[in-house]
């Protein structure tokens, strides 16, 4: 699987050992960072998608792909890359926040998974790992049509939501108790009733490390509450299950500093961002131990050291 940077906010090139290990493809998009970063119009996006495809070489990718892109402020642009698979495919989101508003009348980062879930070819997604944004007033933007009828399967990090329609959709925790990690045979346990489907067509996969612990990823939102060992297994189990035959994949969640043009852009930071105190260099130094891992994961580091 061939490993690329989207450079749209430097978050990533400053990672020398990751960069280094494996040499990947980088498409200088700095100067869209500042442009769509948190959110933009469908339009402007669409010209993004464009600029992408120039940088790549075509509109679709013609062999699976693990494209490392930056701070979850552009987890917007996983429907991009979304939309770039040539077939059918499942989809595995985890991330700590829901990302499926519907209503909005522009792209954000919290809403491309509900476009993405409209696209014929997502047959089925799945959400792992949630736990800030589901139950409370946010709630009612929800696709429930999409969750009642099963195109989207919610297994929260530790707990189960509250209110509204989720008494009627269900979504059983991984975690059996919220301090105890979840275990291979609890994730197998939990794909059981999916694995024919899971087993029909490939599996992309979209990671925003906010949905790990913040002594694992540093982040420019809230973090979550699973383990990278969690993560990693969690990983396994879906590719597993997928007759090893991954579509591609992607990974948002490295810090980076804010920096946004529009209004639009900065009423989103000054509204939407939590307050965090970080340290840059122990930000890069953490989440590219991190990336490392999860290369580790899905055997590429190996593979690069081979090479």
């Amino acid at each position: 699987m061939e490993v690329r940077i989207l450079d749209l906010d430097g978050g990533i090139s400053l990672q020398n050992e990751l960069v280094g290990c494996h040499p990947p493809r980088t498409a200088q998009l700095q100067g869209w960072g500042p442009r769509i970063r948190l959110g933009c119009s469908f339009r402007r996006f669409r010209s993004f998608e464009k600029a992408l495809a120039d940088h790549l070489g075509g509109a679709t990718d013609p062999c699976p792909a693990l494209t490392f892109y930056g701070s979850g402020d552009f987890h917007h642009v996983s429907l991009a890359l979304v939309r770039r698979q040539q077939t059918p495919i499942n989809l595995l989101v985890l991330d700590n926040h829901p990302d499926w508003m519907r209503g909005v009348p522009f792209l954000h980062c919290g809403t491309w998974l509900y476009h993405a879930a409209r696209l014929p070819m997502v047959r089925r997604i799945f959400h792992l790992g949630g736990e800030v944004d589901f139950d409370n007033y946010y709630r009612w933007l929800a696709p429930w049509d999409f969750l009642r009828g099963g195109k989207i399967t919610v297994f929260p990090a530790v707990r189960r939501f509250r209110g509204g329609p989720w008494s009627k959709v269900p979504h059983e925790p991984l975690r059996v108790r919220p301090h105890t990690a979840v275990g291979p045979d609890r994730l197998e346990e939990q794909l059981r009733p999916y694995r024919e489907d899971l087993a029909r067509w490939p599996l992309y996969v979209s990671l925003d490390k906010d949905v790990l612990g913040e002594k694992e990823a540093t982040v420019n939102w809230d973090s979550g509450r699973l383990t990278l060992g969690e993560v990693s297994r969690a990983l396994g189990c879906f590719q597993s299950a997928a007759g090893g035959h991954l579509a591609g994949m992607d990974v948002v969640g490295d810090w980076s500093p804010v920096r946004v043009q529009g209004f639009l852009r900065h009423a989103l930071h000054w509204t939407e961002h939590p307050s965090l105190s970080v340290d840059p260099a122990e930000a890069t130094r953490r989440n590219e131990r991190t990336n490392l891992s999860l290369l580790d994961a899905l055997g590429m580091r190996t593979q690069a050291l081979v090479r």
